[in-house]
C-alpha cells in the first residue's frame, strides 16, 4: 500500500512540472577578419529605443527641488556708496527733532546719533537702503526705501518717522 501511495505522489509532482522550453537567443553572428563577433539583437533594439526617446526631469508647474531657498544678490547691480552722512545711519538710529514751514515749503531737522543736525527736504537721500524722503507732514516724515527680503526679492516699503514717538513705539521693561 505504501508503494502505491508513493507512486501516486511522485506522479503528481512530475505531472505538474513542465519542461523548460529552450528559446533561441537573438544573437547575430558576424564574421570578420579578426574572428567571430556576437551581437545581441535585443540589446541593439533597446539601445535604439532609448536613443530615440528623450527623458527629462523638468516638470511644468512645479518648482525646482534643487533650487536654493536663499539667493545671493545679483552681482550686476552695484551697491550704492553712501554719499551723505545721513546715508551712513539706519532709519532707527536717526531722530526727527523738528519741522519748519517757510514760504509753503517744509523742512525737517534730523539728528544723527553723534548729535549733528541736518535740514532735509522732500527727495533727500536717507538711510543705507537707497531711501529718500517722499513727504513731510506736520509732525512726521515718510521715507521710501528698497529692501531685499530673505528670498532675495526686492520690495519697496514706506516708513513713517514721527516727531514725537508715541508710548506704543517704546518698549516697556
Amino acid at each position: 500500500m505504501r508503494f502505491v501511495i508513493l507512486i501516486l505522489v511522485m506522479c503528481l509532482f512530475l505531472g505538474n512540472c513542465k519542461r523548460e522550453e529552450k528559446r533561441p537567443l537573438s544573437v547575430k553572428r558576424t564574421t570578420s577578419k579578426k574572428g567571430i563577433i556576437l551581437k545581441d539583437q535585443e540589446l541593439a533594439r533597446w539601445e535604439k529605443i532609448l536613443a530615440a526617446e528623450t527623458y527629462h526631469t523638468r516638470l511644468r508647474g512645479f518648482s525646482n527641488p534643487f533650487e536654493p531657498f536663499f539667493r545671493e544678490r545679483s552681482r550686476g547691480r552695484k551697491k550704492r556708496v553712501a554719499l551723505s552722512p545721513l546715508e551712513r545711519w539706519t532709519l532707527q538710529e536717526l531722530r526727527l527733532t523738528g519741522i519748519v514751514k517757510k514760504n509753503g515749503r517744509r523742512w525737517a531737522l534730523i539728528e544723527d546719533p553723534s548729535g549733528k543736525g541736518y535740514f532735509v527736504s522732500v527727495g533727500t537721500r536717507i538711510g543705507p537702503n537707497q531711501g529718500y524722503i517722499t513727504r513731510i507732514g506736520k509732525d512726521f516724515i515718510m521715507v521710501r526705501e528698497r529692501v531685499v527680503d530673505f528670498l532675495g526679492r526686492e520690495k519697496v516699503r514706506e516708513i513713517k518717522i514721527s516727531l514725537r514717538p508715541t508710548e506704543e513705539a517704546h518698549e516697556v521693561p
